[in-house]
């Protein structure tokens, strides 16, 4: 396993078990290793969790997630990346609707989802599946 992928993983964890600011420093540190490196390969993943974590700080940073998100978005599109697009989708997805937007987090994730027509059964197209289902409630 790369250093930076482990350091995202571990800053998953981290998050899981609400260790917000040692997750936020960890992904800080794979992000800049990344950028130093070049391997930009974890980037989108990276960005995500970086999202991620500050929507669980004390005082959620929404609009700064929501930048986050939408920098992995980007750059998991740009790359080519379609686990990681679908991934930060969901997230993005659940932000914009939990802001009151659910027809343009529906707009957002829809057209990624339906470009998956193998791996159904994984647990990211299962969340997707889902989070479409309660969109279109």
């Amino acid at each position: 396993m790369r250093n930076t992928e482990f350091k995202i993983v571990l800053a998953q964890g981290l998050l899981a078990i609400g260790q917000v600011d040692k997750a936020i420093t960890l992904v800080d540190d794979a992000i800049s290793q990344a950028e130093a490196n070049g391997d930009l390969f974890f980037m989108p993943e990276a960005l995500r969790v970086k999202g991620s974590a500050l929507l669980l700080m004390t005082k959620s940073r929404v609009d700064d997630a929501e930048t986050w998100f939408m920098r992995s978005f980007e750059l998991s599109r740009h790359q080519g990346a379609q686990a990681w697009e679908l991934r930060t989708a969901i997230d993005l997805a659940a932000l914009l609707a939990g802001q009151g937007r659910p027809d343009n987090a529906c707009k957002l994730l829809q057209p990624i989802f339906e470009r998956f027509v193998e791996g159904l059964e994984t647990a990211d197209l299962k969340d997707a599946n889902r989070l479409l289902a309660d969109l279109r409630g």
